[in-house]
């Protein structure tokens, strides 16, 4: 008899069985894919400039939303970030375009574009 487990030969067996039951019988079960591994970047484009600080964006997120035609209002940058449509860094006070938020508010209501990226 074996003093301790570490050294009992039919322990990796054992260890094998067992973990083939935790999957459910099938071994070497690979972890299901997650959410944020499908998920892909947004497809942006600029449609018009009703006004000089508005944009209307047509904004596409499989699996999270549509906005075919969103207006976003340009607007001095609350907080640091990163444009959406560049993935260029943003600072704090620098101009960029927010979806306008209505009630309910839009999914992607955080989300900014760098002004000088939509006035180009």
């Amino acid at each position: 008899m074996y003093r301790d487990l570490a050294s009992d030969p039919s322990r990796d067996g054992w260890l094998r069985t067992v973990a083939w039951l935790g999957n459910g019988g099938v071994p070497n079960t690979p972890p299901a894919p997650s959410a944020r591994q499908f998920k892909t970047a947004p497809t942006i484009h600029v449609l018009d400039r009703p006004t000089p600080r508005t944009a209307a964006i047509s904004w596409s997120d499989p699996g999270a939303c549509h906005y075919g035609y969103q207006i976003w209002d340009m607007v001095p940058s609350k907080r640091d970030g990163i444009c959406v449509l560049t993935g260029s860094a943003i600072r704090a006070g620098e101009m960029i375009y927010t979806p306008r938020v209505d009630e309910p508010s839009p999914i992607n209501a955080g989300e900014m574009i760098a002004a000088a990226f939509v006035d180009a």
